[in-house]
């Protein structure tokens, strides 16, 4: 752990230090098992019948999308997160899928890939036009995301032929209007703003909407640094059967 830690003094960068340095812990607590929750993987609790699973990954290389790249970059978590939710996806076979945090489309493009020809993932984004104001506290990297989120024109999922099973929501994620999914959803996406109120009440309207045997899944579980994800997974996990997946930060529980 020091000598990572110290190596990546090298980069010169403070920035590339710090990202460095916060993902040796993550690494640290997930591979020394020191997570608060229990480490299974997706088939552990999802079982595919055969064993055997194919899913299929986006090659985003599209140069009109300034931020259309894709998961499988320098931060290696990434990857092993988009894997984990295109296995939750052939696993569950949901016919609705509903996303808290659109962002770039990364996400929604592949529920949209890996699910059957007849599911819609519905995908829930901040107001692109206009002023914004949160209902609840946001922590510091949210406000950051929320403002370069909202200056994506394009998401990267538009132009493919699994696009047409999106369908785009706007507003806040507190003051939105979930009745019309109440006990629907057959796989429930939790990735928008990452505080503690934001993610406890992101949480409580899923709790209404998954149907028996769906999926409720947070992504971020267990980054270091202003991450209200963790704090809130450790509390509600408490008689609740929550996992987190090994080496990844995608954290699940059936419903």
């Amino acid at each position: 752990m020091w000598g990572g830690s110290l190596a990546a003094l090298t980069m010169g960068n403070m920035r590339r230090f710090l990202g460095a340095a916060t993902e040796n812990l993550f690494f640290a607590r997930t591979y020394g098992n020191g997570r608060s929750l229990v480490q299974k993987n997706v088939f552990e609790v999802f079982p595919l019948g055969g064993g055997v699973a194919s899913i299929t990954l986006a090659n985003l290389d599209r140069p009109w999308c300034a931020y259309g790249e894709p998961w499988f970059h320098t931060v290696a978590s990434y990857a092993s997160d988009i894997v984990s939710l295109c296995l939750l996806t052939k696993a569950i076979r949901p016919r609705v899928i509903f996303e808290i945090g659109t962002f770039r489309g990364y996400t929604a493009l592949h529920f949209a890939l890996n699910s059957d020809p007849q599911a819609t993932v519905h995908s829930l984004d901040l107001p692109r036009e206009g002023p914004f104001s949160p209902a609840l506290t946001t922590t510091v990297t949210d406000g950051h995301i929320s403002s370069t989120g909202r200056g994506v024109r394009q998401y990267v999922f538009e132009g493919y032929e699994a696009a047409h099973k999106i369908r785009c929501l706007y507003g806040d994620s507190a003051t939105f209007d979930f009745t019309p999914f109440k006990n629907s959803v057959d796989l429930f996406f939790i990735d928008g703003a990452h505080s503690y109120d934001y993610v406890r009440s992101d949480t409580l309207k899923a709790l209404e909407c998954v149907v028996p045997g769906g999926a409720i899944v947070w992504h971020d579980f267990g980054r270091v640094g202003e991450n209200g994800v963790t704090r809130w997974l450790t509390e509600f996990a408490q008689g609740r059967e929550v996992y987190c997946v090994p080496g990844s930060s995608v954290a699940f529980m059936k419903a």
